[in-house]
């Protein structure tokens, strides 16, 4: 099985390759090196997002906490259909808002909205979370299963240098384009594989499987069922909540963290550079909340049940009966992984170097010598997240633990540029640094740094079986709103009237009928689907409450409660999409302002000083 995974992984990096000389052999100005003139292929875009999606959820992750608690684990899943809500939300009016005020990247728009350098600060600090320990841990994980896939031919270390230099090459060679089109086919593959592989291995199995047969977990966990509403406990690492972790409040503010991947620096930049037409709704109703979500929701049991002995194991068994199979299988596991850390490291190297050294300190080059301090960045960007994957993926792992809930902690920014523009700087500050406090004293960066330098914290990770992402939100969109109610006449807020104004008026015609009703769908579907009311499946279709008899199913309550609220949700995204009009983005009625005073691109004295004294020392 080695030689034919092996051959595949090659084939990836050729394609990829491919995809990158095409782009650069094309040509186009230099300057659309680092955003692909902020028109990049719809398609490309389109495939893209449900692919980040399914990354941010963990494929092979996923499947081993399904695995380990059963339908409890499986629930989050649903979580996709949210993070399809949240991207058409913020990704329609954050296009729009790119193009009205020429706000190119989102430490941009979010610091000239709020006029905050303090909070381009805030998103860079992002943008290297994501591009180093989230993506290195991602990278670390990716060669350990290619480790264990090639028994050891390939040990972990020298898996991760090769795979960085397979994914470096494309994106220095054809840039943010050639990334986006070659990760778009990643993520098309990854949508191929779930449902294909889920059918085949039931198709060839032996014996029976899920549902048929209980997921094999370990005694005293409830593998068919959500173990209550809330779980009096003090955290993982101090108490093991009985029946599982995933209660109802797990589930519900898992999938709240799931929504750090779309309001992530670099998601949001892929949503400034796409184009103009119907790629969102196409990709949020139809491929990620029906085709991933259906398929983590309908597969991701019954293929969890089959890895009893891990993904290797599984793959060695298809392998014997096809071999193709069987190398899919793990070419599964590891796509999202490659994915994620092509576009984070990608992405992240691309806006800082925008944001910072082509702003900052060499902001006289020209195209073409902009276009070469990309590729440098790249290189070097690449380069360290290996390093940090091959010497320290346990400095990876804790810092990789606090990226998606501290990118959930921009939410009331994102809000207050593209909806609410009563949400001033001064609260989107004040609620970022309790959120981000929370968000670090709730994970395992907070906890291990407080407990080795001062006494025990009584609490551990995810107190009461909360996400630090619940947690982290729930303080911050409380300041927020108490400090937006103290500021309704601060001084900053004409420019967000100006901006808000412009938005509203580029906006084309839209439906407005129905508008209360469908919020007051939305919050009854999440409070059934997510909320307390998710522990209604438990029981609800095997002893119905409007009679006394039991319903033989064959199939666990609680999984076809999943399956009707992930139609419900597709309905839902589908009405935000298409009735609500968020789906389509047009520039035909856009009229562009400028935002605030020109922006300074002097270099700042402290940062000139350093660089003086820095070369004073190499000459």
């Amino acid at each position: 099985m080695t030689p034919l995974l092996l051959s595949l992984l090659v084939l990836i990096a050729l394609y990829g390759l491919y995809f990158a000389a095409r782009t650069a052999r094309v040509g186009g100005p230099p300057g659309d090196f680092a955003d692909g003139g902020a028109n990049l292929p719809g398609w490309a875009v389109m495939f893209l997002l449900p692919g980040l999606a399914a990354a941010g959820l963990g494929v092979e992750r996923h499947f081993a906490m399904v695995g380990r608690f059963g339908l409890q684990a499986s629930h989050v899943s649903a979580g996709l259909v949210l993070v399809a809500i949240a991207a058409l939300l913020v990704w329609n009016r954050l296009w729009m808002a790119t193009r009205v005020a020429g706000l190119s990247t989102p430490g941009e728009a979010l610091g000239r909205f709020y006029d905050s350098v303090a909070l381009r600060v805030i998103v860079m600090g992002l943008t290297v979370l994501f591009a180093l320990p989230f993506a290195g841990h991602i990278l670390s994980t990716v060669s350990v299963l290619l480790e264990a896939a090639t028994e050891g031919l390939i040990p972990r270390a020298a898996g991760v240098w090769l795979i960085a230099i397979a994914l470096a090459i494309p994106a220095i060679v054809g840039g943010w384009r050639a990334t986006i089109m070659t990760l778009a086919m990643y993520s098309g593959l990854l949508a191929l594989l779930l449902p294909g592989l889920t059918i085949l291995t039931e198709i060839t199995a032996t014996g029976p499987g899920f549902p048929a047969q209980p997921i094999g977990v370990a005694d005293g966990i409830l593998w068919d069922r959500i173990p209550g509403v809330l779980q009096n406990s003090a955290g993982i690492g101090k108490a093991m909540p009985p029946g599982g972790i995933f209660t109802a409040a797990a589930i519900a503010s898992s999938s709240v963290a799931l929504l750090g991947i779309v309001f992530s620096p670099a998601v949001l930049y892929l949503g400034q550079t796409a184009p103009a037409g119907r790629g969102f709704g196409v990709s949020t109703v139809w491929l990620l909340a029906g085709l991933v979500a259906g398929g983590f929701v309908l597969g991701g049991p019954v293929l969890a049940a089959r890895m009893a002995d891990g993904p290797v194991a599984l793959a060695g068994t298809l392998f014997e009966i096809e071999p193709l199979a069987g190398a899919g299988l793990l070419l599964l596991m590891m796509i999202g992984g490659l994915l994620a850390v092509s576009f984070f490291v990608t992405g992240g190297s691309i806006l800082i170097t925008r944001e910072l050294v082509l702003t900052y300190l060499f902001p006289k080059l020209d195209a073409r010598q902009t276009r070469l301090g990309h590729r440098i960045a790249l290189g070097f960007a690449f380069f360290f997240v290996a390093l940090a994957a091959s010497f320290a993926p346990l400095i990876c792992a804790i810092g990789a633990s606090v990226a998606l809930p501290l990118s959930v902690q921009l939410l009331p920014a994102l809000l207050g540029l593209t909806f609410l523009r009563v949400i001033s700087r001064g609260a989107v500050m004040a609620g970022l640094a309790i959120g981000c406090l929370i968000v670090t004293f709730t994970e395992p960066l907070g906890l291990i740094l407080f407990e080795s330098l001062f006494v025990e914290l009584p609490w551990g990770r995810w107190p009461l079986t909360i996400h630090s992402a619940a947690w982290g939100l729930a303080f911050n969109l409380a300041f927020v709103l108490l400090s937006s109610a103290a500021t309704l006449r601060a001084p900053d807020r004409f420019q967000r009237d100006r901006l808000h104004d412009a938005v509203e008026a580029a906006l084309p015609p839209r439906q407005t009928g129905g508008r209360g009703l469908l919020w007051s769908l939305m919050l009854l579907w999440g409070f059934l689907a997510y909320g307390p009311g998710a522990i209604l499946g438990n029981t609800f279709f095997s002893e119905p409450i409007f009679t006394e008899r039991s319903a033989d199913l064959g199939i666990p309550s609680l999984w076809v409660w999943q399956i009707l609220f992930w139609l419900l949700g597709v309905l839902l995204v589908w009405w935000f999409a298409y009735r609500v009009g968020l789906g389509r983005t047009s520039a035909e009625r856009i009229k562009p302002i400028t935002l605030g005073a020109p922006e300074d691109r002097r270099t700042p004295d402290w940062l000139a000083a350093g660089l003086e004294r820095v070369v004073k020392k190499a000459s």
